[in-house]
């Protein structure tokens, strides 16, 4: 096969070049888009990389539609960089998306790259690298480890399952400190995340599989859970083409799956789990070190390094008190440091550590807890966005049949 790659970053041009590939490749490597163009008019290519760092945003939109429109059989990968303002950025992500190309999302290292073009080029990545729209694919992460994202997200993830007719997911990403098994007062010997490793290195898990191996709690008919790693000594051994792995194949098997993700940025599981969202929830408190500190610290900072800006996240306040004295920080002051619309808050449940500690988390969700309101206004938020069809209840029901009924007895 004959391959062309527009770049003229060296190291990453030896990375890809010199990986091993199922079939014999020829590279040729050009500097500028004229060169490339030529080389594609004298030989015929199966594949082509294109670098976004040759030309500005327009003349590169204009370069791909020329590409696409003379070459319809070409396949193309688009390696997206930061070098761009952010609103440029978000432009280049868009056009990819809406002409329907391949793309490796910025901030990825040499190596990285490199592997996500093997998987490519071997016809392993054209929906890893750029997954076709089905399944939504909501991500939570906190500003902070250890404050209640996962009490959060999985209740939000209940609520969805009892109140629309969709089939939800959750998947726990937090590899280094899963614990909701525990919370759930499931035994350890629940099917774990890291029991799919060979099934995710060989890119051969499909949604049937993943819908065999998830826990499905009897109290939320439709709810799909797939718990976390229990091997945290192995947690930086995911890599990035097995975390996006798993997530196309759960947008595959959900309508809905909600991801939750370590705070911390340095795993995988983080970094693609937000990259390849639908929605990104940050979770945080009104403590100033935590929706200030850490929030500028990683979504601010770390977060713009693989193009993704803040205002793509929405706000999650936790542990709140409605009844802040005046020297404590208030939801407004939250609002005002992180600049972030603000999807719900979820007060602070004295019961909340003891309850999960116990197994018995799903108490928090019973109709007569306060905190299954507050869940559930943020899951209606998202039935509402996602023009999710709701469950007719039984009460409901019974009252329309007695209405018809009546009327057919009355004619």
């Amino acid at each position: 096969m004959n391959i062309g790659l527009l770049s003229t970053d060296q190291r990453l041009i030896d990375e890809i070049t010199n990986v091993v590939y199922m079939k014999p490749l020829l590279w040729f490597l050009s500097s500028d888009a004229d060169d490339l163009l030529r080389r594609l008019s004298e030989t015929s290519f199966s594949h082509v990389i294109l670098s976004d760092r040759h030309m500005d945003f327009g003349d590169f939109e204009e370069f791909l539609e020329g590409l696409q429109h003379q070459f319809a059989e070409l396949k193309i990968i688009v390696l997206l960089s930061n070098y761009h303002d952010a609103a440029i950025n978000e432009k280049y992500v868009k056009t990819c998306k809406l002409m329907k190309l391949d793309y490796i999302q910025p901030g990825r290292s040499t190596a990285v790259i490199a592997d996500d073009i093997r998987a490519w080029v071997d016809g392993l990545g054209g929906d890893q690298l750029h997954p076709q729209p089905s399944g939504k694919l909501i991500t939570f992460i906190g500003s902070t480890p250890n404050i209640g994202t996962t009490l959060a997200s999985f209740g939000v993830a209940y609520a969805l399952a009892l109140e629309t007719s969709k089939r939800i997911g959750y998947l726990c990403l937090n590899l280094k400190s899963s614990k909701l098994h525990r919370y759930l007062g499931r035994d350890e010997h629940v099917f774990t995340l890291d029991g799919l490793r060979a099934e995710l290195k060989g890119q051969s898990l499909t949604p049937e599989r993943l819908l065999q191996v998830c826990d499905k709690p009897k109290e939320a008919a439709g709810l799909y859970v797939l718990y976390g790693n229990m091997l945290r000594e192995q947690a930086e051994f995911f890599t990035p083409s097995e975390i996006i792995h798993v997530l196309r194949v759960a947008r595959a098997a959900f309508d809905v799956c909600i991801v939750e993700v370590n705070a911390y940025w340095d795993n995988a599981a983080t970094v693609c789990g937000l990259l390849e969202a639908d929605s990104r929830i940050v979770v945080t408190t009104a403590d100033i070190a935590q929706f200030q500190e850490d929030f500028s610290k990683w979504i601010r900072q770390v977060g713009s390094v693989f193009g993704l800006q803040p205002d793509g996240f929405e706000l999650l306040a936790v542990q709140t008190d409605r009844h802040a004295k005046h020297a404590e920080f208030t939801i407004k002051d939250i609002r005002k440091e992180t600049q972030l619309h603000l999807i719900g808050r979820i007060s602070k449940h004295n019961d909340a550590l003891s309850r999960c500690n116990q197994g018995k988390l799903l108490d928090m969700l019973l109709p007569d807890h306060a905190m299954r309101n507050e869940i559930f206004t943020v899951s209606r938020k998202f039935i509402d966005y996602y023009n999710l069809p709701r469950k007719v209840s039984l009460r409901q029901a019974n009252w329309l049949h007695r209405i018809i009924t009546g009327r057919r007895a009355a004619t």
